[in-house]
């Protein structure tokens, strides 16, 4: 589902990335742990297209992240089958969280009345009633990534970048959201977990660490 071959990357004046190789396959769940500032926001770029690699080749699905990069419509549509929690992920500031949810919904399809149904749906499912009419700076940490995971699960995402969802967080709620994490792969969700510590300690697939510009099992 996710596949980088030899890529080599340069954040501003530093080699993050150098011949760095790995697959996630449909349906999986990898976990990609390292210290801050080794790189792991440099990934959801890569993969979102937001920035491309200097040399090597990244695949989302069947599609070349480079060859949609050079088509709009087409990384679009490879953007609307991404979903994603923290990093870059950020909730619309305009919208409530219902309403973020809601849009998702919509960009999947959905009609506005079956998309705000959807979202009040998740909004009860994700332990987010009592803020769903609230604007995403008044909510909580874990709210706000809770309300950001009900919104790919809106959107119908086959891939979920989780960049470092529950750092920061404490026992109790860390471990909710990777309950919710957990449960998106089950349903069939291809996830990648990006994070600073240890990351979830039950359910991936497969774990990767950061290293010398690369990474190691």
């Amino acid at each position: 589902m996710i596949r980088f071959e030899s890529v080599s990357y340069t954040g501003g004046n530093v080699s993050l990335f150098w011949g760095l190789t790995f697959h996630l396959p449909r349906g999986g769940y990898l976990v990609i742990s390292g210290p801050p500032r080794w790189g792991k926001t440099a990934l959801v770029q890569l993969i979102t297209g937001v920035v491309s690699p200097e040399q090597g080749e990244i695949h989302v699905g069947e599609v070349s992240l480079q060859a949609a990069v050079r088509a709009a419509r087409k990384l679009r549509a490879l953007r609307l089958d991404i979903g994603g929690v923290g990093g870059i992920y950020a909730l619309i500031t305009e919208r409530t969280v219902m309403e973020n949810i809601a849009l998702a919904g919509e960009l999947a399809g959905l009609s506005p009345r079956a998309a705000r149904k959807t979202a009040l749906e998740l909004c009860g499912k994700y332990r987010l009633a009592h803020v769903a009419r609230q604007y995403p700076r008044l909510i909580s940490d874990v709210e706000r990534r809770a309300a950001q995971i009900a919104r790919a699960e809106a959107g119908r995402r086959r891939v979920l970048v989780a960049d470092a969802p529950a750092d920061g967080l404490n026992e109790t709620a860390a471990g909710f959201i990777h309950d919710r994490l957990a449960a998106l792969h089950l349903a069939g969700v291809t996830i990648l977990y990006l994070t600073s510590g240890s990351g979830p300690q039950a359910g991936p697939t497969h774990r990767l660490k950061l290293v010398n510009g690369g990474v190691t099992a």
